[in-house]
């Protein structure tokens, strides 16, 4: 249980590179990065417990999730990330870090809060997993680059996976089939949308949405 663990505190670790990071490239790639650790706690526990599921959940993680989404959204999105920084944000980084630091508290007091059995996992992930679900919300919420904004919904759904592997880790690949066709549609979606935006406004900055009005 303790690789488990291990994972599951990196995976909150590299949620916090989501609200420090300038470069629009280094947030795509610590997505990445977050799935590749999700799928590693799924398979970690596939070796703990034979659950077959568990390692077809985590090798669709990785594959989906880890490769091909990043690679999909760096495609779409190359001219734009290129050397890219961010340079305007609704919330500062000190302040942020602090906000993000609180939301992680509360998800840890959220997790002793929901009555659950563990099963495989410790109720220190659940807090974990509550933890990456919020602070990928207050990504969204926090940075102005679009790109940065889909990157924390993406970054608070791999929250709610976690969820899954500690609360029902014998229904996550059906939970993952449900969701994973959805994704694809939206990351088509957002990377015709921001490569559209760039294309108009020379920026994804959201707030230069204003321009596109006639």
């Amino acid at each position: 249980m303790l690789p488990e663990v291990i994972l599951a505190a990196l995976i909150l670790l590299v949620s916090f590179q989501f609200i420090v990071t300038r470069r629009l490239g280094a947030a795509v790639f610590a997505y990445a990065l977050q799935s590749w650790l999700l799928g590693g706690v799924a398979i970690a526990l596939f070796a703990d417990s034979g659950l077959i599921e568990l390692l077809l959940f985590g090798l669709l993680i990785i594959i989906v999730k880890g490769v091909i989404i990043p690679q999909f959204l760096g495609y779409r999105t190359k001219s734009v990330l290129a050397g890219r920084r961010e340079t305007s944000y609704y919330v500062r980084f000190p302040t942020a870090l602090l906000l993000g630091a609180g939301l992680t508290l509360v998800g840890f007091l959220v997790a002793t809060r929901i009555p659950f059995a563990p099963q495989l996992l410790p109720e220190s992930v659940l807090g974990i997993a509550m933890a990456v679900f919020l602070l990928g919300l207050f990504t969204t919420t926090a940075r102005r680059d679009a790109i940065l904004q889909v990157v924390g919904l993406f970054a608070a759904e791999n929250g709610l996976l976690l969820v899954g592997l500690v609360v029902a880790p014998s229904l996550s690949l059906l939970i993952e089939f449900a969701i994973v066709l959805d994704i694809l549609i939206a990351v088509l979606v957002v990377g015709f949308l921001v490569a559209r935006m760039h294309q108009e406004v020379a920026s994804t900055d959201t707030s230069e949405l204003t321009r596109l009005r006639g």
